[in-house]
């Protein structure tokens, strides 16, 4: 297991530096190994996102729901692939689920700003908005809070 997550850091390392292809490679060799390692599912899945591949994207991403159900960012994830597929209300409902997993995941109160945005929803868009930004002024109180305890 201590291989698959020297890997696993090996490819986040490739993909933060957006070195897709060397970093697919690596999430493969992890996923051969341990075909139900979600880290990894989640990580090609966002190459895959960010590459264009949908279908891809979404059978990782209902493969790590389907094993870890309570993980707020796969939902988060799914719901960008709806988005991009232009089924918004099927991206509402994926990050709706990752704000009751995650009531403090602003990035998907932006996600739904922009969704209701897109159907032309503007004041009901401001308020995800100020949704997200009232997330973020607690998370850094919080982290004010632990830091100078």
């Amino acid at each position: 297991m201590e291989h698959l997550e020297d890997l696993f850091v090996e490819g986040a390392l490739k993909l933060a530096k957006k070195e897709l292809d060397e970093a697919l490679k690596i999430f493969n060799q992890i996923l051969e190994l341990d075909p139900n390692y979600i880290r990894a599912l989640e990580a090609r899945a966002a190459i895959y996102l960010y590459k264009g591949d949908l279908d891809a994207a979404e059978a990782d991403l209902n493969k790590a729901i389907s094993l870890e159900p309570d993980k707020y960012r796969l939902y988060f994830r799914l719901g960008q692939v709806f988005y991009r597929r232009k089924d918004l209300d099927k991206a509402m409902e994926l990050f709706t689920r990752a704000i009751d997993l995650n009531p403090m995941y602003a990035a998907a109160y932006m996600a739904r700003s922009q969704v209701l945005r897109d159907k032309g929803l503007e004041e009901a868009a401001d308020l995800e908005l100020d949704k997200a930004v009232a997330v973020q002024r607690e998370l850094a109180k919080a982290n004010k809070i632990i830091d100078f305890a």
